[in-house]
């Protein structure tokens, strides 16, 4: 019995020891890495004719956060194959841990710059929109 207590409580003690000194998987990366296997498999609908505005790949410092939040206040407007990936990935991009992996910049930076509003943007059409909101997200 004692040889059965000695081994069962030294494997709980390794796995114990394993748990702690297993590298953490980053949140925001997991998030960041999820919004943007969504966005690669997110496939156009028959209407592509429609036009967003969309942040550029030259989004100024410290504006990826409202540039982000444009591309997300429209995603739901784009026409696409499946409605289900679509919305989880619009849930993908509201998330903290998301908005944040592509905010990298102090409080005291954020005031100092003016972002563009999001209908100051140029128009353009779907696919090239998920383009851009791609190379936002690979940033």
């Amino acid at each position: 019995m004692r040889t059965l207590f000695s081994i069962v409580l030294s494997a709980l003690l390794a796995v114990a020891c394993w748990a702690e000194t297993a590298p953490a998987r980053d949140n925001k990366q997991d998030m960041l890495e999820t919004a943007i296997k969504q966005l690669t498999h997110l496939k156009l609908g028959k209407n592509t004719d429609a036009l967003f505005y969309s942040p550029t790949n030259t989004i100024e410092k410290c504006c990826s956060r409202s540039a982000l939040e444009c591309f997300n206040s429209q995603l739901l407007s784009v026409s696409t194959a499946n409605k289900d990936l679509q919305n989880k990935l619009h849930k993908t991009l509201r998330k903290n841990s998301t908005v944040s992996s592509v905010d990298r910049c102090t409080m005291e930076e954020k005031a100092k710059v003016q972002c563009q509003p999001c209908n100051s943007y140029p128009m353009i059409n779907s696919q090239e929109f998920l383009k851009n909101l791609l190379g936002l997200l690979q940033k």
